[in-house]
This record gives C-alpha cells, sequence and structure tokens, in this order.
C-alpha cells in the first residue's frame, strides 16, 4: 500500500514535540458517525475503522493506541472507542482510554510514560468534536494555522485526515486514501 511506505518514510525521517518523546506520534479523529448526534458509526465509518485503518498502521511499528474515555451520558468518545478498537485488536493491543477529553495534561502524561520505556509509534484516535482540546493540550499547530485552534475542527468534517508527529519537525498532515472512501491526499501521496 503506497501510503504506508510513505508513512513508514516520514515515520524515519520525522523528528518531538511538546512532549518531548522521541516516538512517533499520528493521531486521527473518530470515523464518521451518523448525524443528529445518533450513536455509533456510519457504514462508511465502519468500513474505515474495519477495512481501512488497520492495514494502514499494521507495519508502523504501534505499541500503543489512547483513545479518549468514553461518556456513556454524553456520547463523548463512545465513536473513537469504536475507530481504535478494530486496528488494537489486529495488532492484538488494547486501547488505553483512561484520558477523559476534559483533562488537558492526561495524554501528554501518558505519552512522556510511554516514552521512558518504549521507542514503538503511538496512535491517538480522538473524539473529533473534542479535537481543539487534545491539540492544545499537546501544544501541536496544524499546518498552516496561526495557532492551536485554526484548522482543529477539520477533523469534525475530514475523518480522513492523519497527522503525524516527531521530533521537532513541523505537523505533517495527510488523507488516509482509504479505498472507495476518500479522494487522493492533496498532495497526492
Amino acid at each position: 500500500m503506497r501510503i504506508t511506505t510513505v508513512l513508514s518514510t516520514i515515520a524515519l525521517l520525522s523528528p518531538a514535540l511538546a512532549v518531548s518523546i522521541n516516538n512517533t506520534l499520528y493521531i486521527i479523529g473518530n470515523a464518521e458517525t451518523p448525524s443528529l448526534d445518533l450513536p455509533g458509526l456510519t457504514p462508511i465509518g465502519l468500513r474505515r475503522a474495519q477495512d481501512c485503518i488497520p492495514p494502514i498502521f499494521a507495519d508502523l511499528n504501534l505499541g500503543l493506541i489512547i483513545s479518549c474515555k468514553p461518556n456513556n451520558k454524553t456520547g463523548t468518545c463512545m465513536s473513537a472507542n469504536d475507530t481504535a478498537v478494530p486496528l488494537a485488536a489486529s495488532l492484538g493491543l488494547v486501547p488505553d482510554n483512561h484520558c477523559a477529553t476534559s483533562s488537558d495534561s492526561c495524554v501528554s502524561t501518558t505519552l512522556t510514560k510511554y516514552a521512558k520505556n518504549s521507542t514503538q509509534a503511538v496512535l491517538v484516535v480522538w473524539d473529533s468534536a473534542e479535537m481543539d482540546d487534545l491539540l492544545e493540550g499537546l501544544d501541536i499547530d496544524l499546518p498552516g494555522g496561526d495557532d492551536d485552534d485554526d484548522n482543529a475542527d477539520i477533523f469534525s468534517f475530514h475523518a480522513d485526515l492523519l497527522l503525524i508527529k516527531n521530533l521537532k519537525q513541523t505537523v505533517i498532515e495527510t488523507s488516509m486514501n482509504c479505498t472507495g472512501i476518500d479522494g487522493p491526499a492533496p498532495d497526492d501521496l
């Protein structure tokens, strides 16, 4: 798969986010969800979570998948976990979902602790509606954004968005290029 080769190359060349880890960090939002705040994933979202995302990350040496803590009352993070579980199962991992979206430092603390004992890559699968706070907590600016909040809402509209961050390089933004779901990435990866 062409995107896997590109991501593997980026991972090798990518340099530390504000959290100061050497691990490659991938960030995605939840797959497509129904309108009107209905629970779960749409058929396209299920297809993305089950058929597209696992092959993308299969060869990227993931050692940890972080997803936000599901809240049954508000529905927050339910779809993020639905997105993370198929990939985690395919890799023999269990998503770490102890971080609530209301905690600004939980993900960065988890990343820092993990990086002390592992150099494996990390994937964060977060609720798209809560992406602003995650990116702000990690001190990550999206490409072309003047501050943390300029482009974070893009996750609400583009479930194919993949951010890659490591060391001192700027964030790389690309499409997952899921066959039959997404169009080509902006730079035609």
